[in-house]
């Protein structure tokens, strides 16, 4: 994923997938990390992972 269109998706998106991605966490310990829930961490990456995508396809 493209590093400046990390920058215009929200910071709690930033985290979520800096700490799936880089960090290798399970949602549970992301949730944890961050005292949400599993289910809220693993929607969070989803949507934040969707916005990127998004930002990319919109360049094409």
């Amino acid at each position: 994923m493209g590093g400046e269109k990390l920058q215009t998706i929200g910071e709690i998106y930033k985290e979520v997938l800096y700490l799936r991605l880089t960090g290798d966490l399970s949602f549970k310990e992301i949730g944890e990390i961050l005292e949400r829930s599993e289910n809220w961490a693993r929607v969070t990456y989803y949507r934040g992972k969707s916005k990127v995508i998004r930002r990319l396809n919109d360049e094409k």
